[in-house]
């Protein structure tokens, strides 16, 4: 199969349709988890009045499902073989998103935060003696159970910590603070903040961005694979794929998917944050399946030392 970017005709209308099939197994888990709520638990009323609670457990079910089926593909993931005729700078290839998360998370080290952990699918990537320990803030608490579990199969119970909350600056500081941790002003927690598919669907990515730098340490490291709005007006973009991204939005994406948004720039909203401190140390972000609905960024943003 060729690489993302370099689509068959055939693959790249598989590529476009893809998201579709998720938003309609999305759709589904809901449908099922209201017709329970209504007919199994009596809550005649939950559909109007407690959707958030539906969203969330509907949600739950369908990402514990989704992450056990693309569980195998991470765990076979290899380093994609290199190309001597390639420059060295050139990215490395991968078919899938799932190969771009092991070198990226190989770079983890120190005090960790892992943003939006999910089932765990990543903490495998995360057992490296570099670390000392793993803060895993997960707002869902329908997926802690499966979190939990994975960091006992993975011998992390004593290391892996998990934080019911998300990163936003309100909740998040308080749930540190039973953990002992204290921000200091200037000086941030952590060592390296693990951000996986999360920035897609946090309430407000410009100020969830700028709190998370703030909690990283002077030479902290920011590890990024987040998938983005297609970059429909470059040459390794789709007009096809940004119209797709709309669609597929305006048929509910986020509301299903956990408020998930597809029309993000991330990369621009992570090089602007650490403007005030004039510029990251050093950032190397590649990109992804730009002619896909699901194009992504992978890579490091290192904080200045000083």
């Amino acid at each position: 199969m060729a690489s993302a970017d370099e689509l068959t005709t055939g693959e790249w209308i598989r590529a476009l349709l893809e998201p579709g099939q998720l938003l309609a197994a999305a759709m589904s888990n809901y449908v099922r988890v209201s017709f329970e709520a209504v007919f199994q638990r009596g809550q005649v009323l939950a559909p109007l009045f407690k959707t958030d609670k539906l969203r969330d457990e509907s949600f739950a079910r369908f990402w514990v499902k989704f992450t056990s089926n693309r569980e195998q593909a991470l765990k076979n993931s290899e380093p994609p073989t290199p190309n001597n005729n390639e420059p060295q700078s050139a990215p490395p290839r991968a078919l899938m998103s799932s190969d771009l998360i092991p070198p990226i998370l190989a770079k983890a080290f120190g005090i960790v935060l892992d943003v939006g952990p999910g089932t765990g699918t990543q903490m495998p990537l995360l057992l490296s003696p570099a670390i000392k320990a793993i803060y895993g803030a997960e707002p869902c608490v329908g997926l802690h159970k499966e979190l939990r579990a994975r960091a006992q199969a993975e011998g992390l119970s004593d290391k892996y910590h998990i934080l019911p909350c998300s990163v936003v600056a309100a909740d998040l500081v308080p749930e540190l603070q039973k953990q002992d941790l204290m921000p200091v002003a200037s000086q941030g927690i952590f060592d390296t903040i693990v951000c996986v598919r999360v920035l897609c669907s946090v309430p407000d990515m410009e100020k969830t961005v700028g709190e998370l730098y703030g909690l990283l340490r002077p030479g902290g490291q920011l590890l990024i694979t987040e998938h983005v709005v297609n970059p429909w007006r470059t040459a390794k973009g789709s007009v096809g794929a940004r119209v797709m991204q709309g669609l597929y939005e305006m048929l509910g994406w986020r509301f299903f998917m956990g408020d998930c948004c597809m029309d993000r720039d991330t990369e621009a909203v992570l090089r602007k944050v650490a403007e005030k401190d004039g510029g990251w140390e050093s950032v190397e972000l590649d990109r992804y399946f730009g002619r896909t609905c699901m194009p992504y960024i992978a890579g490091t943003l290192v904080k200045k030392s000083t």
